[in-house]
């Protein structure tokens, strides 16, 4: 049995170990510091999000988080705020992760839990982490086709972010019928209005951004990573999509000169050439919103 002082003094060497591995940028260093920590404490759980946050692999990744949730479902070491604390920490992680291989179910549940954690109040990214999972929770109901459920909920939600657009855009147009159109195209040009470059990452127009984007760029390829297999919903959403996107990127330059007979063709393809036409000889400033409220005000996507 170890005595008070070494347990005292491991706890020492733990602590010492878990600032280091949080001061460091290197991967490799952090996952071997991170190591030790567990080799003289399986179950530290400060060390498993740390090993998670630094594993690649989704699948290794989520059962390290898998295996931290089951040790602080079952250990009595932590007070109730710091379980609280935890579980909204682990939830996070889960609700992602669990997203990117593939278990919706699990990813909604946790995803719920992050939404509704009481530990989210010590985190000092609370409201970015909320806003991710919100997106999270809009594309997971886009998953399940909960149409109906999207727009009840978008319909209270004040926080009109670009998930709350887009979710709302499919579930719109899944529910529409054809003399009713004219709202889908309305919410189409809002959330162009809301990132013009959006769609072009979501459809693979645009590439990453390299390392010398800004933040709101990096947010956006982000989101368009998270979102851009919604757009599969239904052929006819994709095609109908992709030709307001080529339409506007086309009136207001956002393509290469050597791509652009070829997307001429695409839209031609896809019934929007003639609305091109006609807005190329009526619009004269090529800013994104005055081109967006000529597309609107010119009934575009309607038809």
């Amino acid at each position: 049995m170890a005595s008070k002082r070494n347990t005292k003094s491991l706890e020492e060497r733990v602590d010492q170990l878990l600032a280091m591995a949080w001061n460091t940028k290197s991967t490799a260093r952090t996952l071997a510091i991170v190591n030790q920590i567990l080799e003289i404490d399986p179950g530290n759980l400060d060390a498993l999000v740390l090993k998670a946050d630094n594993t690649q692999d989704a699948d290794e990744r989520l059962e390290i988080l898998m295996n931290a949730l089951e040790i602080l479902n079952t250990s009595e070491e932590y007070d109730h705020d710091s379980k609280d604390i935890f579980l909204y920490i682990l939830s996070l992680r889960l609700a992602i992760t669990s997203f990117y291989v593939g278990k919706f179910d699990d990813a909604l549940k946790f995803c719920e839990a992050a939404l509704n954690a009481d530990g989210a109040s010590v985190d000092p990214d609370e409201e970015a982490n909320r806003k991710l999972m919100k997106s999270l929770y809009y594309r997971l109901l886009i998953e399940r086709r909960e149409w109906q459920k999207i727009l009840s909920e978008t319909m209270k939600d004040e926080d009109h972010s670009w998930a709350w657009g887009y979710s709302r855009l499919i579930a719109a147009w899944m529910l529409a019928q054809d003399n009713t159109r004219y709202v889908c195209a309305n919410m189409f040009w809002d959330v162009l209005s809301m990132s013009p470059d959006i769609p072009f990452y979501l459809l693979g127009y645009f590439a990453e951004p390299d390392d010398g984007a800004t933040q709101e760029e990096q947010l956006e390829f982000d989101f368009a990573l998270m979102y851009y297999d919604a757009l599969s919903v239904s052929d006819e959403f994709f095609n109908w999509f992709t030709r307001g996107t080529i339409l506007f990127g086309l009136l207001t330059g956002r393509f290469e000169e050597r791509e652009r007979e070829y997307l001429l063709d695409v839209l031609d393809s896809l019934g929007g050439y003639e609305e091109y036409e006609k807005m190329s000889g009526l619009i004269v400033e090529r800013d994104d919103e005055a081109v967006i409220e000529m597309l609107a005000a010119n009934k575009c996507l309607t038809e």
